[in-house]
């Protein structure tokens, strides 16, 4: 709040920081500070001070002047004997079974004078023949509290009572008196006022409750208090819907603040937003160090906060300049709640949602005001207790809804993968569950995604049980507008449209609204709630984006759509990078199988680059089976200090093979015709594995490793033959390779191969272990080779274009296993050459099922 002072000066008033003032600190802090000088004469005219007699007899005079709209109450004594009263302002000709509930208070009354008179004259046009005044009576019970601290406002001008109690912050000469955890205040005696406001609310658990603040003198020390009369003009920044103290009194949907200040806007009175306005985000326990560019208003529990714990009644609070504004913006709101809101069926303010999960919904039942009253109240007091969840991934033309209420539908929904739950649903629905069955076995959905961890629903106690005695429905929407073929199922019965035993739905706020309703007699009976719907959307979306077409082309993409693996990501060890996908050939006889290593120098690329470099739809097409193979990269070893950390990819790629033989037997796979190919390194890392000796460990408890790594042939594209930077720079002059797949590093391949090659010596048991050409023998199977890049005819000791990718590699690896009678098949551009010209030839006449 701001205070205009008689020197002119603005100061921020000390109650937003600090939640509320005591009397007491009021005169110790106007003894501390300087002393201030008198005001000066003011030429505002003096503002009417109102008196007790004037507010008490005003109040008895609507009474007695309209009796059919008008009940009067004192609902507590503050000090000095004066009723804390309560205006009832509704048409008692019409029922009040579907009447909205809203309740307007005054908290911080007392030196806070605009917010009183605000809401006397909100009663003036209450009572006025305005037609909008007239629908909100016969809609609306509307109860206005407009003095709760009668003592503050007519004798003190400070916010406490006689007790020293602070009803709005809810303080006491002790400090904070609520007890949150038990929505109690301590010595309830010595707050008449406090009690008085909650007596009202426990009554009749509104929908809505509004407190009005405002200006008035709580800024100004006992020695300026003068005659205590507020002079006109004398204003503040007006603002709807909050404090700048709490940011949690407001409305949970900012449509209503913002439909409250357009209505304060049309009429002349504009509103600050808080944060908004000053452009800065809330604050949390992790933005504290950002303290000083956050907003200021921190979350805390205030006693309007009651009537929202205890019965999710939406609370607001209005900071109140001129009376005429808040009249205005509370028509704003009266507006709500005598329309049907955004995506409801029904007349009535936004209040009726008790948990969520997702954008799934536990939602009050009932067709009246009153019957949605007393579910809400019950709801609310049980969410805590709920489970909710639906089947993952979520699907077109498919929702669904669980919520358990039981330790025993907890249990049954926290089961392990889909077929046990429907073992469990079979237990709970008997043959209903079959309609469940059909409806999961129909979808790709792979679990049922709960809000609260498995391990959690295991242990839920039979003590935490809850079942409503008044009802429940729930609410799905579906992104659509005219969905058709629309059917819903609870617990595999197949409902009917009804707005009390069955389901109803409506298309708003942009999605058909699909409400289920369970009535008390058969809510009281159900312990999980199992909802599906399944429709067919009257639109088709495409989702997705593409690259452009020149990036298409060069990854192969429009081919790797057109061949969807059978698994994707399936992980053969811990790590997140060791996985691989696999396609399976459709065969009655077990398949011979492609195992595709990728390229990047062991530092960059991944298993999907498979589609640049092998057709395999072609290769599925001939009956033959296809993994691709993701590995832990240097990187990866390097932040695991794993020396030399080569070892990584190429010890993953002989637990990936493995790894595929484990599993020949559920996937159909010839254990005998496996090949593995690569790129690059991965062309090294394939050869690598077709010359070493066979990794298995018979012995081993681990049956993957028991497994075998020996290959029926293998294949690379521009693979690397040797790690050894002598070798390779006796082979090729500039080679520049290695470095970094033994831990030198370096910002480039020639600053790192350097050290490498000084370094040579110490670690070449090291490099003999890695290098491919080391394990050449006799007993070595098939292999090809191909150098698409070679420019020219390869040959030793010359320098080459492409020196990584160089044919002279696979030149001398050729020369050492056909000295040893190995078969060995060297191809590169322009060789004049038949045979095999690429990868996928050689596989596919290698591995062929005729062969």
């Amino acid at each position: 709040m701001i205070i205009c002072d008689s020197t002119g000066t603005i100061r921020f008033a000390r109650w937003l920081l600090l939640g509320g003032l005591c009397l007491a600190s009021c005169f110790t802090a106007s003894t501390t500070i300087q002393a201030q000088p008198k005001p000066k004469p003011q030429s505002h005219e003096p503002m009417h001070r109102l008196t007790w007699a004037e507010y008490e007899a005003t109040l008895r005079y609507w009474k007695k002047r309209h009796p059919n709209w008008v009940t009067l109450q004192s609902r507590g004594i503050s000090g000095q004997n004066m009723p804390v009263y309560l205006l009832k302002i509704t048409d008692s000709s019409v029922p009040d079974t579907d009447k909205q509930i809203c309740l307007v208070t005054t908290l911080h009354c007392g030196p806070e004078r605009s917010g009183s008179s605000g809401a006397l004259s909100l009663v003036d046009w209450m009572l006025s023949d305005d037609p909008l005044a007239a629908e909100t009576r016969r809609r609306q019970i509307v109860l206005i509290m407009p003095v709760v601290n009668p003592l503050a406002l007519f004798y003190t001008d400070r916010w406490r009572n006689e007790n020293g109690v602070e009803p709005y912050v809810g303080m006491d000469r002790d400090g904070k008196a609520w007890d949150v955890k038990n929505l109690t205040f301590r010595r309830p005696e010595e707050a008449p006022e406090v009690m008085a406001v909650l007596s009202v609310v426990d009554e009749y658990q509104p929908e809505v409750h509004v407190d009005f603040h405002g200006v008035g003198l709580q800024e100004y020390g006992p020695d300026e208090l003068g005659t205590r009369r507020m002079y006109q003009g004398q204003i503040m920044t007006e603002i709807t819907g909050s404090a700048y103290s709490n940011y949690a009194l407001r409305p949970w949907d900012w449509r209503v603040t913002e439909a409250m200040i357009e209505a304060g806007n049309a009429a002349g009175f504009p509103s600050d937003r808080f944060e908004a306005d000053a452009q800065r985000t809330f604050w949390g326990n992790e933005l504290a160090p950002l303290g000083k560019k956050l907003w200021h208003g921190m979350p805390k529990f205030y006693t309007q906060h009651y009537s929202y714990a205890k019965y999710h009644t939406m609370i607001a609070t209005q900071e109140v300049a001129w009376e005429q504004s808040i009249v205005e913006r509370t028509k704003g709101l009266f507006r709500i709640g005598n329309q049907v809101w955004n995506d409801e069926r029904h007349p009535s303010y936004p209040v009726n949602r008790m948990k969520h999960f997702v954008g799934h919904f536990v939602t009050a039942y009932g067709n009246t005001a009153s019957e949605r009253r007393k579910s809400r109240v019950e709801l609310w007091s049980k969410q805590s207790n709920l489970a909710l969840g639906f089947m993952y991934p979520q699907t077109i033309g498919r929702e669904s809804l669980i919520c358990a209420t039981t330790a025993a539908a907890k249990r049954a929904v926290a089961a392990n993968g889909l077929r046990e739950l429907q073992i469990n649903l079979h237990d709970l629905f008997g043959e209903n569950a079959k309609n469940i069955r059909k409806f999961i076995d129909a979808g790709p959905e792979l679990k049922l995604a709960m809000e609260i961890p498995s391990a959690r629903l295991m242990e839920a106690k039979e003590e935490d049980d809850v079942s409503f005695e008044n009802g429940v429905s729930f609410r799905l929407r579906l992104p659509y507008r005219k969905p058709t073929q629309l059917q819903v199922q609870l617990n595999g019965q197949i409902l009917k449209e009804s707005p009390t035993d069955g389901y109803e739905s409506w298309f708003a706020d942009g999605f058909t609204q699909v409400h289920v309703n369970v009535p008390p007699a058969k809510a009281r009976q159900t312990e999980l709630y199992f909802i599906t719907c399944s429709y067919t959307p009257d639109e088709i979306r495409r989702t997705g984006w593409m690259p452009p077409a020149a990036v298409q082309k060069q990854l192969a993409t429009a081919t790797a759509n057109a061949t969807p693996a059978n698994f994707t990501d399936l992980s053969y060890g811990e790590h997140f990078r060791q996985s691989m996908d696999v396609w399976l050939a459709e065969s009655k006889t077990p398949t011979p199988l492609v195992f595709y290593l990728h390229g990047g120098g062991w530092a960059a690329q991944d298993k999907t680059d498979i589609h640049q470099h092998l057709d395999v739809r072609k290769l599925l097409d001939a009956g033959i089976s296809v993994a691709s193979v993701n590995y832990r990269l240097l990187q990866d070893a390097n932040a695991a200090d794993v020396k030399p950390p080569v070892q990584w990819p190429l010890e993953d790629a002989a637990r990936a093979l493995q790894f595929v033989r484990s599993q020949a037997d559920r996937w159909n796979i010839d254990k005998k015709r496996i090949s593995a190919c690569g790129v690059s390194a991965g062309g090294c890392s394939s050869l690598w594995l077709a010359l070493h000796d066979d990794m298995a460990k018979p012995q081993s408890d681990d049956p993957i490793a028991r497994e075998s790594t020996r290959l029926f042939c293998a294949a690379g594209k521009a693979p690397q033959t040797s790690l050894d930077p002598r070798q390779l720079v006796e082979w090729i002059p500039n080679s520049e390779y290695g470095g970094r797949a033994f831990g030198f590093s370096g910002p480039s391949r020639p600053e790192s191969f350097a050290p490498f090659l000084a370094a040579r010596d110490s670690i070449l048991s090291q490099i003999q272990l890695y290098s491919p050409i080391e394990h050449a023998s006799e007993n070595d199977p098939p292999l090809f080779m191909e150098f698409p890049a070679q420019d020219k005819v390869p040959v030793a000791g010359e320098r080459q274009s492409d020196p990584t990718h160089s044919a002279v590699s696979g030149l001398m690896l050729q020369q050492k296993l056909e000295g040893l009678g190995g078969k060995v098949e060297l191809r590169y551009k322009n060789d004049g050459k038949s045979g095999h010209a690429t990868m996928q030839e050689f596989l596919m006449q290698q591995l062929q099922p005729n062969q």
